[in-house]
Formats: C-alpha cells, sequence, structure tokens
C-alpha cells in the first residue's frame, strides 16, 4: 500500500497549481534555459541537507 500524507485542502490546491504552472513552463521550453539545470541542483543539496 502507498505511504499517505494529509495537508489542508488550500495546501494541496497550490501544490497543483504549482506542479500545473511547471508543466506549461516547461512546455513553453524553460527547460532548455540555462539556469534550468542549475535550478534542479539546488533542489538536490536541499533534499541532502534534510
Amino acid at each position: 500500500m502507498e505511504e499517505t500524507v494529509t495537508i489542508a485542502k488550500s495546501d494541496y490546491e497550490r501544490l497543483v497549481k504549482d506542479s500545473e504552472f511547471l508543466g506549461a513552463l516547461e512546455a513553453a521550453g524553460v527547460d532548455n534555459w540555462v539556469g534550468y539545470g542549475y535550478a534542479w541542483e539546488l533542489m538536490d543539496e536541499e533534499e541532502d541537507a534534510e
């Protein structure tokens, strides 16, 4: 069984909206931007720090 979490509906709605916006940015080609890889590196560093 998949693990679940409980969050406020407003947080869930914000996460869905952010995810949709990221999809739109990627569809528009932002993933070809030179800083895109750097942003992922920053995310990886943040995850490693946790």
